[in-house]
């Protein structure tokens, strides 16, 4: 039998080899991820034949996470995790749902479960993937405009770019807070739930290994981005913000972070558009390589 348990910052030391070894290049596979927002979504989670698992309930489904580790690709391997799952969910008396479920992880489930399994994708949550370089020079026509609010920041502000560090942490908490203010973060849930999953990645950045850069114009803190990577080849950019009201902040963040990250990683991963059509444009507009689509799961007992 299973035990799942909350997430806790000594678990990051076996559970990051396990999701980093796995390669998927969607953002529920990063640590830090699961660690900021666990508390929103009741996310648990606990080590299983050298795989790492996790689960929420909602409902009447108790729903996981494609299982991570080395042995992702062995079908023997992955069975005995899928039995030891499909258990646990017997006990909860839960319809078994698997989520967040990309190509090759539901590649892997019709080879393992054929005709039993049911996939239903859901554009709100597919990831937008996007070439690092491409993102730090951004060339061609089609980024002209991204270019144009860029030159505009730099000749209209006395602007500078920084690693975030611990020194400067008290800095983006006071400009996460003043963005909260204008935003409307009281009145919004899912804004609260994000003001609080920032404040907790911020005080647990370094332990975490996070990596993130902000804006200041005049010395003040105009925007702010930070991430992990998922695999070697993918960062997964977590949180990015910016005060509306200078011309440029965001593709500049945007420009200038992905500068520190193009020689490291081939694609950066800048997560869902949850369905909000302002946020859908702005990432559509960024061109992204792919959309990595992804799959929710029903496997029938």
């Amino acid at each position: 039998m299973l035990t799942f348990k909350k997430p806790a910052l000594e678990d990051q030391s076996w559970a990051e080899p396990l999701l980093y070894a796995a390669g998927f290049g969607s953002c529920e596979y990063a640590f830090s991820n699961i660690y900021m927002w666990w508390g929103a979504y009741g996310i648990e989670y606990t080590q299983a034949e050298g795989f790492f698992v996790s689960r929420s309930i909602d409902g009447d489904s108790a729903i996981y996470n494609f299982p991570a580790g080395p042995a992702v690709d062995d079908l023997t391997a992955l069975r005995r995790v899928f039995d030891l799952l499909r258990e646990d969910c017997r006990a909860l008396g839960k319809k078994f749902v698997i989520n967040g479920a990309g190509e090759r992880q539901a590649s892997l489930l019709r080879a393992l479960f054929g005709d039993d399994i049911q996939l239903q994708n859901n554009r709100d949550y597919f990831d937008y993937v996007y070439s690092a370089p491409k993102l730090a020079a951004l060339p061609g026509k089609k980024m002209h405009s991204k270019r144009n609010h860029i030159a505009f920041f730099e000749k209209t502000y006395n602007w500078s770019y920084e690693p975030i560090t611990r020194q400067n942490i008290p800095d983006c908490l006071a400009m996460n807070e003043e963005w909260c203010r204008q935003n409307g973060c009281s009145t919004s849930e899912s804004l609260q739930i994000e003001h609080c999953a920032v404040k907790k990645a911020f005080a647990d950045y370094e332990q975490l290994g996070l990596r993130g850069g902000l804006l200041r114009v005049d010395g003040q803190v105009v925007a702010f981005t930070f991430g992990h990577a998922i695999s070697k080849d993918y960062f997964d950019t977590h949180v990015e913000k910016a005060f509306g009201d200078y011309r440029g902040a965001y593709p500049m963040i945007n420009r200038e972070f992905a500068k520190t990250l193009q020689d490291e990683f081939l694609f950066i991963n800048r997560e869902e558009d949850l369905g909000e059509e302002g946020l859908r444009k702005a990432k559509l507009s960024y061109k992204p390589e792919l959309l990595l689509e992804k799959y929710t799961v029903t496997l029938e007992d």
